[in-house]
């Protein structure tokens, strides 16, 4: 996929990958990518897609593909070098595969800068979801139910005050299950604590919900319209850790089937059986939720539903990379819907990003005009 001046026919595509973080985040950025980019039915008659890589120690490089001997040798540049580079690409929109918080906030705030589109959501909108407590806040400021909880600041409140046991103590500012314990005994409090002060200065400890946990995504229709996808549900003896996600090797590397070993037969279901009852309300409560975070295109949450069938948001989650095998991508495959099957919600996002640009620079030239406009009619 050797990188050539633009013919002004195919969209140029930009795959925006690694971390700033950590080793996991990193592979886990790549091992997503080439999952997209592997994808059968991309339309590559259409597009044309690229990589940019940024490495741990913030150095970018522009590898032709993402095979391991391919991204060692390709050259790494200090970030100015790297935005002469995606000038010279000519890119018509950009899919972040970034994870790590910086990926999803400070990198996508800098393609907004150079005016690259990109999928998903804004930083404004990734920023608070990041921060389990401050998503929290936010949500029952819109009246979408979570559970109770204590928040907790390295070195000011190290314990709970309001919540019992069991609770469940996890990092504010970390994804995919790391450094997060179910605790059911007062003895195993003290080091689920300093476990999770590990990951993160700030902690929440919350109310232990027992019952079902699903996870549901929201998505944005071409006419602007929110629509709930068919929903995921986990059948679990109580919680989601790390070891249901994807795991690493001796090496600490992500195994290249660390997805499809991941998803057990019989773990999950989607659609999840529910009453239409539940359906419904918890349909009410992703839209109010979408809304109240200024979600754009899509977004996804996990849930725990009672023994009353009340529903709770645990966390936003905020990410997807379009493989085939994306959690996204897999629900709406139940929907029936041709128009959202992988690869054509994806499809529909690259173009639908790139005409809310235009749209948007567009705005922004007229209310130019209207005060040149204005200003010479005050002066005549």
């Amino acid at each position: 996929m050797a990188v050539a001046p633009s013919s002004g026919e195919k969209k140029r595509v930009l795959h925006l990958v690694g971390s700033t973080k950590d080793t996991y985040y990193y592979d886990l950025s790549v091992y997503y990518c080439g999952l997209c980019d592997a994808c059968p039915d991309l339309d590559r008659e259409r597009y044309a897609f690229f990589f940019a890589v940024v490495g741990l120690d913030g150095m970018w490089c522009f590898p032709e593909s993402l095979q391991d001997e391919v991204l060692a040798a390709a050259p790494r540049m200090p970030l100015a070098q790297a935005l002469e580079r995606l000038a010279s690409l000519q890119v018509d929109v950009m899919v972040p595969h970034m994870f790590c918080v910086d990926g999803m906030t400070r990198y996508r705030s800098l393609f907004d800068l150079l005016g690259i589109p990109f999928l998903g959501n804004h930083e404004y909108t990734v920023w608070p979801a990041t921060d389990k407590a401050t998503t929290k806040h936010l949500l029952a400021g819109a009246g979408v139910q979570c559970p109770k909880g204590d928040l907790l600041v390295k070195g000011e409140v190290e314990r709970p005050t309001t919540i019992g046991l069991p609770c469940v103590v996890k990092p504010c500012n970390e994804d995919n299950s790391r450094g997060i314990t179910l605790v059911r005994r007062e003895e195993d409090l003290v080091a689920a604590i300093d476990y999770a002060f590990s990951f993160d200065p700030r902690v929440i400890v919350d109310e232990y919900i027992a019952g079902r946990e699903v996870r549901v995504a929201c998505i944005e229709e071409v006419d602007g319209s929110l629509s709930v996808l068919p929903k995921l549900e986990y059948f679990l003896a109580d919680i989601r850790t790390s070891a249901h996600k994807l795991g690493t090797d001796k090496s600490g590397k992500l195994s290249k089937t660390a997805l499809q070993d991941a998803k057990q037969d019989g773990d999950r279901k989607c659609p999840a059986d529910m009453s239409p009852e539940l359906h419904a309300r918890i349909d009410s409560m992703i839209i109010a939720a979408h809304k109240a975070m200024k979600c754009r295109h899509y977004s996804l949450f996990d849930l725990r539903i009672d023994a009353e069938e009340q529903p709770y948001i645990l966390e936003a989650c905020f990410f997807c990379s379009f493989s085939p095998m994306s959690v996204i991508p897999s629900m709406a495959q139940h929907a029936g819907r041709e128009e959202i099957r992988h690869p054509n919600f994806f499809h529909s996002l690259l173009e639908r990003a790139m005409a809310e640009k235009r749209a948007e620079v567009e705005a922004a030239k007229c209310a130019q005009r209207d005060a040149i406009s204005g200003f010479a009619v005050a002066g005549a």
